[in-house]
């Protein structure tokens, strides 16, 4: 019965942070939340600046 209550837990954690990611995204907000202005990664970036 235990596993399934940490299961449940651990379950819980990564929809909660899958959610807030789509939310974000749906936002316009970078996956860093940095600003993409000094990022090597800013040309791989999907945001609209």
């Amino acid at each position: 019965m235990g596993t399934y209550i940490v299961g449940a837990i651990v379950f819980g954690i990564i929809a909660a942070i899958i959610v807030t990611r789509v939310r974000a995204a749906r936002r316009g907000e970078s996956g860093c939340s940095c600003g993409c202005s000094g990022c090597d990664a800013k040309n791989a970036c999907e945001t609209k600046e």
